[in-house]
């Protein structure tokens, strides 16, 4: 089994992104925007509308990508996932334009799991450099967050095989688990 790093693909896809203002003016407010610790919102969510901006990319919408330790799912990739990703995480509904869109907030820890490696965790300052998992540990876990690392979203190779097989676009899987 393999690990992967999750980002989006802004070369290639439109960042999805919220407009500071509308998610201050809803209850989540600045905590939401800022706080990268794993905390589930679902009980107070007010659905929030999604800004997309095209930096280098094409414009392009992705069916599925990333904001922050947050995948994004469009209606379609939330159709295909849903199944999936509800054990380990919670979904809160947001809209672009009309359409529905879900932000997935991975509730799954590694280390709550015993699936880091002792010892192998190290940092080049503020950024993680290093770290190892214990896969065995993280069996049918499809999506996962650490605490070493809050920014970032990891899943397993039967995530990544899924979203091929789904045809959902806008991700990148790196085998690079770090910030190098």
């Amino acid at each position: 089994m393999k690990i992967y790093q999750l980002n989006a693909n802004s070369s290639g896809y439109m960042t999805p992104y919220f407009e500071p203002n509308n998610v201050l003016k809803k209850q989540v407010g600045i905590k939401f925007l800022f706080n990268t610790t794993p905390k589930s919102y679902s009980e107070d969510w007010e659905p929030l509308e999604l800004s997309i901006k095209a930096c280098d990319s094409a414009p392009v919408i992705p069916t599925l990508s990333r904001w922050q330790n947050y995948l994004v799912l469009h209606e379609s990739a939330y159709k295909a996932l849903e199944s999936t990703l509800n054990p380990f995480g919670e979904f809160l509904p947001c809209t672009y334009q009309g359409t529905a869109f879900y932000l997935f907030n991975p509730l799954t820890i590694a280390e709550d799991l015993d699936a880091v490696v002792p010892g192998s965790v190290t940092r080049n300052g503020n950024l993680l450099s290093g770290i190892e998992f214990n896969q065995e540990k993280l069996e049918g876990i499809p999506v996962f967050r650490t605490k070493e690392s809050n920014i970032s979203n990891y899943c397993t190779e039967a995530f990544k095989e899924i979203v091929e097989s789904e045809k959902l676009e806008g991700l990148i899987f790196s085998s690079n688990l770090t910030h190098d």
